[in-house]
């Protein structure tokens, strides 16, 4: 989806999620519980440990940490190659765990039912918690007049369009808005080198993980860390000396990651239960701790 057709020399590409709008580690409790359900409601129910769920949880955590802010399907591959054989990598078809056809065949009901719990509980959470971080869409205006500025976010593109319009942000400010395909085949980094590709002198990738600095690295662009309303003072400091680039990697923190799993966890342990809480109630427990 492009918008201002003009060009400037340089660009700043902004990933959606965390640099634009504040989700805090929900989305990562979402990708891990939707995982959970999705092996659970299916034949994979085989793989998980319903007397030592805190095992399968640890196990799918590696998976989360391997590929934050990748396609979901890509985190999801990842996550279920955890559950099936303990091993925290993407696969292209499920017949690389070294399963049977039936298994291979039910991956794709899966998938579809994760696609579905995953996207529901999104859509709950940016209704009731997540909003644009403060005063980012003023940083926007400031930024337009010198720079063209881009979205690369591995959310499907339909539902990053929808997105994008719930939360007001102003399309007039943007040069394109692109993500994934349902499939999870174009991830960040193909759509960092497309907009490289343009012509621009100097690009900027903004992202709040690990996996976007892998993605600017890729793509041959610069790349700095946005995670909350602070970095973006920072970020307008910096920029006054040309584009900055952070030579660092990002992990979730032991405080992060504490909470990711109590949160998960809980809710693990109450679908096992056979109760079945609704995506409204699931993300307020997720942002209160009230359920």
């Amino acid at each position: 989806m492009g918008y201002n057709n003009s060009m400037k020399e340089k660009a700043i590409v902004f990933d959606f999620d965390g640099p634009l709008v504040g989700s805090g580690q929900d989305k990562a409790v979402h990708i891990l519980f939707s995982a959970f359900v999705a092996c659970w409601d299916t034949c994979f129910r085989k793989f998980l440990h319903p007397e030592n769920l805190e095992m399968d949880l640890d196990r799918m955590i590696k998976g989360l940490v391997n590929y934050p802010g990748a396609p979901r399907f890509q985190q999801l591959s990842a996550i279920v190659s955890c559950i099936v054989r303990d091993v925290p990598e993407a696969f292209r078809d499920p017949a690389e765990l070294g399963i049977d056809e039936n298994f291979q065949t039910e991956y794709q009901r899966l998938k579809e039912r994760y696609n579905h719990f995953y996207s529901s509980l999104n859509q709950a959470a940016a209704k009731l918690y997540w909003k644009p971080l403060e005063g980012v869409k003023q940083v926007i205006e400031e930024l337009a007049e010198d720079y063209d500025l881009y979205v690369a976010s591995g959310i499907i593109q339909e539902i990053l369009e929808k997105d994008f319009e719930h939360h007001g942000f102003d399309k007039k400010m943007f040069s394109g808005v692109f993500g994934s395909n349902p499939e999870g085949d174009i991830d960040k980094a193909k759509i960092l080198e497309r907009i490289k590709g343009k012509g621009y002198r100097d690009v900027l990738f903004i992202g709040d993980s690990k996996k976007d600095f892998e993605y600017a690295r890729k793509a041959g662009v610069k790349f700095y860390r946005v995670k909350e309303k602070k970095d973006y003072k920072k970020l307008m400091k910096d920029i006054k000396n040309g584009l900055p680039d952070q030579d660092e990697v990002y992990e979730f923190t032991d405080q992060e990651l504490s909470r990711i799993k109590d949160r998960v966890l809980f809710l693990m342990k109450i679908y096992v239960s056979g109760k079945k809480p609704s995506f409204h109630e699931i993300t307020t427990y997720i942002n209160t701790g009230n359920l």
